[in-house]
């Protein structure tokens, strides 16, 4: 449901790089967001909320998920390492 996702290469604690993908059904080969994201390389995603189906694709994908994600993609970086997401685990879990 997302129009777009932002991606951080991070090295250590240090962000190296700030990347936005557009999630458009207008794509020229159209992909499902689990997909989009595995191809861009994503190994954990931080989000909001998350629903069902697409944290068992991100699951069966190897991704690691976070919730309760707020603000920009910084800040939901710098919570994610001050320990403040709760990692999903299961389909159930959202």
């Amino acid at each position: 449901m997302c129009e777009h996702f932002v991606l951080l290469d991070v090295e250590g604690d240090k962000v190296l790089k700030i990347e936005e993908i557009e999630n458009s059904p207008n794509m020229k080969e159209p992909k499902t967001p689990a997909d989009l994201l595995a191809e861009h390389g994503a190994d954990i995603v931080l989000t909001g909320g998350i629903g069902p189906h697409m944290i068992q694709k991100l699951l069966d994908k190897g991704v690691r998920i976070f919730k309760g994600a707020e603000g920009t993609a910084e800040q939901a970086y710098e919570d994610y390492k001050a320990g403040m997401l709760t990692e999903v685990r299961t389909a159930g879990d959202e």
